[in-house]
C-alpha cells in the first residue's frame, strides 16, 4: 500500500466533513417535515427560528443548569406571563436539538401531545431571552428565568 499524499488526505477529510454536514441537514429537514405534517395548522401557528435566533438560543441554553442531559434543575420558580416563545427539544437525537420553533406559548402547550412524541422534556424560551418554562417528562410546567 502506497502512503497517501497529504493533499489527498486533506481532500478526503474535507469530503467526509461535507458529507456529514449534508446528512445532518437532511436529518433536520426530515424532522421539520414530520413536525409540519403531524401538527395541525403548523404553518399558521408556527415558524422556525432563523440563524440569528438560533445563535441567541444556543447562548441561552448554555447558561442553564442541567442536572443531567435533558433534565433541568430549576433553582427558583418565578411565574411570568408568556406570549411568544421558542420551543426547544431537550431530549432525542442531535438533529432535534437544532430545531427551534417559534410560536405562541398557549398554542405550544395546547399541542404538547404532538411535541411529546419527539421529546418528553421541552424548554420554552421567551422572546426576551430571560424567562423560560420547562416541561418535564411528567408534563409538569415550571417557570423560571436566567440571571
Amino acid at each position: 500500500i502506497l502512503p497517501m499524499d497529504d493533499n489527498l488526505k486533506g481532500l478526503l477529510a474535507q469530503k467526509k466533513a461535507q458529507l456529514k454536514a449534508k446528512q445532518k441537514r437532511a436529518e433536520i429537514q426530515q424532522y421539520k417535515d414530520r413536525l409540519t405534517k403531524n401538527i395541525e395548522d403548523f404553518s399558521q401557528k408556527y415558524r422556525y427560528a432563523d440563524e440569528a435566533e438560533e445563535v441567541k438560543l444556543g447562548k441561552f441554553i448554555s447558561k442553564l443548569d442541567f442536572a443531567q442531559p435533558g433534565q433541568l434543575s430549576i433553582q427558583e420558580v418565578c411565574p411570568y406571563p408568556h406570549e411568544n416563545v421558542y420551543l426547544c427539544f431537550l431530549m432525542g437525537t442531535e438533529a432535534l436539538f437544532q430545531i427551534f420553533i417559534f410560536g405562541k406559548y398557549d398554542d405550544i402547550l395546547r399541542d404538547y401531545d404532538e411535541w411529546e412524541v419527539f421529546s418528553p422534556c421541552l424548554l420554552l424560551v421567551d422572546e426576551d431571552f430571560i424567562h423560560y418554562a420547562y416541561v418535564n417528562d411528567d408534563g409538569e410546567v415550571m417557570e423560571s428565568q436566567v440571571s
